[in-house]
């Protein structure tokens, strides 16, 4: 299995990379410069000179910007130079390919218990590690981690082991704010399997201390700027809101939008809404509660709009019953066709929105 990840998620890397190459040239750009950009600056800073002393032009103090970013990918970065000595950006390259072979792997783990061959679990890992914005598990973002930790975390929880989907959620809580999703998927799966089980309630107990420790932290720090969601809302006019500045900027999109990126972001809201629908019942529950909350937190919220591709990324775990389905019933020619065609799709999203799109990512 671990092979095959490794294999599905390198040769993905270099259609991406090859295709933003292109675009890159085509725009009088530079593939170096698209694969840092945006957030990547503030997560390569944070790993060279931690959040207070990060070299970034901000407007306010600079920890107001940098410490809306959790530690965990910025640290392990940190670590990989301390110890190889390469510089921050090729630092976060050994981390991203480690932890995206490390998600792959967890694709292919959770399809094996989804019934699927290995041609299935293959296809499965295809189509998560190559969806739309993939190119972000290749730049200085915690795209990567965050799925690797939250893909084994479902593995570990429909194996029923709390321990290690504890401690995989644990680690998470320090990665992403969307880890709050997989601490709710631990309580609806102790719910409903376990709710006598004193074990599990006990490890459930510690998956939310990193995730609020940093937000105490953070918060402390920031308590002029109103705490870690004051600077959100500051930075990045993040705030949840029940989905109505959503629904407001997919109403205009629609009807006066003339931005391709708009409408490519606006795209993958609507698919991601509708392949949770399609999906209940066809995907293990703890796969769809996870997808489901992630997509909660992201469109009920408001914030840059056009960074939804790239949030919405775990979510593509909900189409594995269609991977798993054309593995078992498709010849093999289609099924290299169709995984040829969703690669060189998600390889184009991604240089289009990245290289061609002015706006943020």
């Amino acid at each position: 299995m671990l092979i095959d990840a490794a294999l599905v998620f390198v040769l993905g890397i270099l259609v991406r990379l090859s295709t933003l190459w292109i675009v890159a040239k085509a725009n009088d750009d530079s593939l170096g410069g698209l694969l840092t950009k945006w957030d990547s600056r503030y997560y390569l800073a944070i790993a060279e000179d931690g959040y207070f002393a990060a070299d970034l032009n901000t407007d306010v103090a600079v920890y107001e910007r940098t410490l809306a970013f959790f530690p965990g990918f910025p640290a392990m970065v940190r670590v990989v130079h301390e110890v190889t000595r390469l510089d921050t950006v090729a630092s976060a390259a050994v981390v991203n390919v480690f932890a995206g072979i490390a998600m792959t792997a967890a694709v292919m783990a959770i399809a094996s218990r989804m019934g699927a061959t290995r041609a299935g679990q293959i296809g499965a890992a295809i189509v998560v590690s190559s969806a739309p914005m993939s190119i972000t598990f290749s730049m200085p973002y915690s795209e990567a981690l965050f799925a690797a930790l939250a893909f084994w975390a479902i593995v570990a929880l429909m194996d029923r082991h709390w321990a290690l989907a504890a401690s995989l959620i644990f680690l998470l809580g320090f990665t992403r704010l969307t880890a709050v999703a997989m601490i709710g998927v631990f309580g609806l799966v102790v719910l409903m399997h376990a709710r006598r089980d004193w074990r599990a309630w006990a490890w459930l107990a510690l998956t939310p201390v990193s995730l609020l420790a940093y937000l105490a932290w953070a918060s402390w720090h920031t308590w002029d700027a109103g705490g870690y969601f004051g600077i959100q809302a500051s930075g990045w006019h993040s705030g949840f809101d029940f989905g109505s500045a959503t629904g407001r900027w997919v109403w205009e999109v629609l009807t006066t939008g003339h931005e391709g990126g708009y409408l490519l972001s606006v795209g993958v809201m609507v698919a991601a809404v509708i392949g949770l629908i399609a999906a209940w019942g066809r995907t293990p529950l703890e796969v769809w509660w996870f997808a489901a909350a992630v997509a909660a937190t992201v469109l009920f919220s408001d914030g840059i709009m056009h960074s939804r591709p790239r949030l919405l990324l775990p979510v593509v775990i909900v189409l594995l019953p269609w991977a798993l389905w054309c593995a078992t019933n498709l010849s093999r020619r289609w099924q290299l066709g169709m995984s040829g065609a969703w690669v060189i799709f998600g390889a184009w999203f991604s240089a289009y929105m990245l290289g061609v799109f002015e706006w943020a990512i």
